[in-house]
């Protein structure tokens, strides 16, 4: 009989922690995800009190059985079910709610835009342009510095991103 007690304490001390954690982490998210978070942390919030429950009806339960009696601990615990049902279930609404809700729009971060539509420019060597020699007869002029003027089966095939010349 002790184990299983040791196994309802050790399952309700994890229905207390990862609730805990949710509570750590978006208190830290607030910042950035705004009214989410906070809808997500009250969320973890009522979970964490539900797990506190479970874990105290757990280890003293005993206790409240011999201090009511058997009777009237069916009632007792009968309410501390409904309480940790309605606490699991605001829980579970609030956490489904943070996931739906708008995000807070961010400004962009400083040094990054965003991609203008049209042909990319690929890396370049920084230092002065080379020139190029003139594409004679037997020179493909679309191949580059670097690329086979015959391309092969395994070559990027035309249309792809050339560097520019």
């Amino acid at each position: 009989m002790a184990s299983s007690n040791l196994l309802n304490v050790l399952l309700a001390i994890l229905s207390c922690a990862v609730p805990g954690i949710g509570v750590v982490v978006t208190a830290m998210g607030r910042r950035t995800h705004g009214r989410a978070a906070v809808i997500g942390l009250l969320g973890c919030v009522a979970l964490l009190l539900e797990g506190l429950l479970r874990l105290g009806q757990t280890i003293f339960l005993r206790t409240i059985v011999e201090t009511v009696g058997l009777r009237e601990a069916g009632g007792v615990l009968a309410l501390l079910g409904l309480v940790s049902f309605v606490l699991a279930t605001t829980g579970v609404g609030l956490l489904i709610w943070a996931v739906v809700a708008r995000r807070t729009p961010q400004p962009a971060a400083p040094g990054w835009q965003q991609p203008q539509p049209g042909p990319q420019q690929g890396w370049q060597q920084p230092g002065p342009p080379q020139q190029q020699p003139p594409a004679g007869p037997h020179q493909n002029p679309q191949a580059g510095p670097y690329q086979n003027p015959n391309p092969g089966p395994y070559q990027n095939p035309q249309g792809w991103q050339q560097p520019p010349t």
